[in-house]
Formats: C-alpha cells, sequence, structure tokens
C-alpha cells in the first residue's frame, strides 16, 4: 500500500480554509461587527491564500495530475516565489501565524481553526519531505495533417453474379414483376 502525499490534502484544506476566511471576512465587514477591522484582514489574508494554494502541486509518484482550471497563471506566480512558495515548512508557520488575528473575531474564528489544521497538515508533509512541484503545462501530440493513403483495398461484398452462374438482379426484366 502507497503512502498518503500529505501536500494535496494540505492544498485542498487550504483552499477550503481561504474560502471560510474570505466569507467570514466579508461577513464581519458587512455586518460592521466587534473589530471588524479583522475582517478586513480576513479577506486580504482569504485572497492572498487562495492565489498561492490555487495551483495544485505536481504528484510524487503517478502520471494524474490533476489541475484546476486556469491554474497556469497562478502557477507561474507561485513558481517565482523559490523557496518561500515552495517549502512545506514555511507554509506551516505562514498559516500558524496568519490564522492568529482571525482567532479574536467570531466571524474568522472557523476559518483560522482551518488555517491551523492546514499548518499540522504542512507540517506533515514537510517532515515526510515532500515539496511543491509546478505541474507544467502538457502539449498535444498534434497526428499528421496529411492521411495517409490506405495500404488495403476496403471491404466489399461477394459478388453473387460469379458466384451463382449469372446476374439475374440487375437484368431489366426483373424489376417489371
Amino acid at each position: 500500500m502507497g503512502g498518503v502525499e500529505w501536500a494535496i490534502w494540505a492544498n485542498e484544506n487550504a483552499v477550503a480554509s481561504a474560502v471560510v476566511t474570505l466569507l467570514g471576512g466579508i461577513l464581519a465587514v458587512a455586518g460592521l461587527y466587534d473589530m471588524w477591522q479583522i475582517g478586513i484582514y480576513a479577506i486580504v489574508i482569504g485572497l492572498i491564500t487562495l492565489l498561492l494554494e490555487y495551483p495544485r502541486s505536481k504528484r510524487k509518484k503517478g502520471k494524474h495530475d490533476h489541475e484546476r482550471r486556469f491554474q497556469y497563471p497562478a502557477t507561474v506566480i507561485v513558481a517565482k516565489g523559490g523557496l518561500f512558495t515552495r517549502n512545506y515548512f514555511i507554509r506551516f508557520v505562514f498559516y500558524l501565524v496568519i490564522s492568529v488575528p482571525c482567532c479574536f473575531s467570531l466571524q474568522t474564528v472557523l476559518g483560522a481553526v482551518s488555517f491551523i489544521i492546514t499548518s499540522f497538515i504542512y507540517l506533515t508533509a514537510g517532515v515526510k519531505g515532500e515539496e511543491w512541484q509546478p505541474i507544467q503545462p502538457t502539449q498535444a501530440v498534434q497526428g499528421p495533417k496529411v492521411i495517409a493513403e490506405p495500404t488495403r483495398p476496403p471491404p466489399r461484398r461477394p459478388n453473387l453474379a460469379v458466384v451463382g452462374g449469372g446476374d439475374h438482379s440487375s437484368s431489366p426484366q426483373d424489376s417489371r414483376v
């Protein structure tokens, strides 16, 4: 039985955490609750996290790299981040630190707990030696533009006229009957 690739779980959890934090921040700002400024922080952090986590990482083994729709532009941005975006230990610390302010507002506390869980999943991925690798876009292999001529003739029905001794089906007298 193969090992678990923790980075995939952490990535999915981080995207969900970003959405929950973003929605909690919108709720805090729109409702003008106490400490609504944390809602603005949550909106900004949610958007940054979505940008960072939207592109999926290349899998360690197997050829089933399922990339998200329109992930390539975000992949270019994340790939230019260098060590900050590739190393999962840094992501562990990043998510742990950004979750702290969200713990002080009721509207964003669920996102904060999700970020804390995400950070520990990234810690597990880092301990296991995983690292973020970009999925390179695949080029579709095009076939030849000119279709080659057939090497065999197409299949035909057996000629009954030759086998039966005469061609009765094409005589004009049969068509009058």
